[in-house]
């Protein structure tokens, strides 16, 4: 259990306290059997309020638990200004949205999916990790490219 949160606190701005919330209210993602299941056992899945005619604006549903809802806004709030990579996706999403707290919600959801994932792959957090997923991706593509050049001529 030690080792498996020290995944979870290896992320920058999660704490321990933290760590061991989310893991004690999700009891070790032991039912969890994806993220968007996760999502909506925190609360964090969007609904749509609109009835007929009637356009209501999109809401997550904090139908939810709550408790780890309230133990990731503090964590969120200082992955928004050390983790690299929810920076630039809190950074992003700021100008779109009407208020930034709907933006640094949408970094706890982020937050609390990152922490499933590298609990289930027992990993560190590796902060290059996008960077080197996107570079990755660009090298497919360029050989793609240059087979289907090659097929043509």
């Amino acid at each position: 259990m030690k080792r498996k949160l020290e995944y979870l606190t290896s992320i920058p701005g999660v704490s321990f306290i933290s760590a061991a919330t989310v893991v004690g209210e999700t009891l070790g993602f032991e039912s969890i059997v994806n993220g968007k299941q996760l999502a909506s056992y925190a609360g964090y899945d969007v609904v749509q309020r609109e009835s007929g005619n009637f356009k209501g604006k999109n809401r997550i549903s904090k139908k939810g638990n709550s408790h780890i809802r309230a133990v990731l806004h503090m964590p969120s709030m200082t992955c928004v200004r050390c983790n690299p990579t929810l920076k630039q996706f809190y950074n992003r999403l700021k100008p779109v949205k009407a208020k930034p707290l709907v933006a640094l919600v949408a970094v706890q959801r982020k937050l609390l999916i990152l922490m499933y994932t590298l609990w289930k792959n027992e990993e560190i957090y590796d902060a290059k990790f996008e960077i080197k997923k996107q570079q990755k991706h660009e090298a497919l593509a360029a050989r793609d490219n240059s087979l289907i050049n090659q097929s043509v001529s």
